[in-house]
């Protein structure tokens, strides 16, 4: 079954538990990344039906196409609620909160390219941070509410870049000829994980804020995609295609040891961590269509929270639980 355009977005302009010892080997651009060998066993948690689910609380913000472009909606975690805060006629997509939940990042095409912005929750005060004629998109919020990562192809191939929230001090800190992307930051704010296709297809890499030592975390036959760190730091969430359709994995972030999640016949990516990291929210398309889903973090409880004839993606929890 084939992606949706918002999947797609972002890339490139857009584990397999594996064994230590790792391996070195070299990087590009004179760093040195750890490549790990996958092993043929990954552990698999059943889903089990949930029919009645006590909803958590808290904001969801996504993409959805369902008034004809895509625009960044905001919902209550049960799928309630449902408000348009972009209302613009070109294309807004990939929403980001700050910290606080008080502001929203996204990626906004109304002036002719991909550009970062940055609005109040509510959609009031929308302002340009990038101004930059290259496409620039998928922003993250540092856990400081200082900085914004963000991918950009200003220089040819798509990198991770970093700025202040002011839009001030951009600065590239990924440099890869294949194009690197998806950035999704520790909640120390030490670390960034980023998507490469430096080896082979699309896998999951972890660096310091600062772009120094680069390691690659999975190393798989299938694309391996869309990181979220967990709120406590000890799990990177992420998507699969190693059963020739995504589905949702997590990861240790100190043993690499990894646990599918989702089962279910279709596509599964995209996953957004609740704040308290007891939840996940992902896109599906198991119904027909791109649709808001939630589960818990151990892969029970699976529930469309969207139930709308358009495509809706690009989940992102506020970390403020409202």
């Amino acid at each position: 079954m084939s992606m949706s355009w918002s999947r797609r977005v972002g890339l490139p302009i857009a584990l397999i538990v594996a064994s230590i010892p790792l391996v070195l080997l070299p990087a590009c651009g004179g760093e040195e990344e750890a490549a790990l060998s996958p092993t043929p066993a990954t552990a698999t948690i059943e889903p089990t039906p949930s029919p009645s689910v006590q909803f958590p609380s808290g904001r969801i913000a996504f993409t959805s196409n369902r008034e004809g472009n895509p625009e960044i909606h905001v919902m209550n975690a049960d799928g309630s609620g449902e408000t348009n805060v972009t209302n613009d006629p070109a294309t807004d997509l990939a929403p980001a909160w700050s910290p606080d939940g008080s502001k929203i990042a996204f990626t906004s095409y109304r002036d002719g390219n991909g550009e970062i912005y940055v609005m109040n929750a509510d959609g009031s005060d929308p302002t340009n941070l990038t101004n930059n004629p290259a496409d620039d998109q998928a922003p993250a919020w540092s856990p400081d509410g200082a900085r914004i990562a963000f991918v950009s192809d200003r220089e040819g191939s798509s990198e991770v870049h970093v700025m202040s929230v002011d839009g001030s001090n951009q600065t590239k800190v990924a440099s890869s000829p294949a194009g690197d992307s998806d950035p999704s930051w520790s909640p120390d704010g030490s670390r960034i994980a980023f998507i490469s296709t430096r080896d082979r297809g699309r896998e999951i890499y972890v660096m310091n804020a600062d772009g120094s030592d680069q390691i690659q975390l999975t190393q798989d036959e299938a694309d391996n995609m869309w990181p979220a760190w967990s709120p406590d730091g000890s799990k990177i969430a992420f998507n699969s295609e190693r059963f020739r359709h995504a589905d949702i994995y997590t990861m240790n972030t100190d043993s690499l040891e990894q646990t599918r999640l989702t089962t279910e016949f279709g596509e599964d990516y995209q996953a957004a961590w609740s704040p308290d990291g007891s939840w996940l929210a992902f896109t599906s398309d198991r119904d027909g269509n791109d649709e808001i889903y939630i589960m818990k973090s151990d892969g029970s409880a699976q529930v469309n929270i969207t139930n709308n004839p358009g495509s809706d993606t690009r989940a992102s929890w506020s970390p403020v639980m409202q």
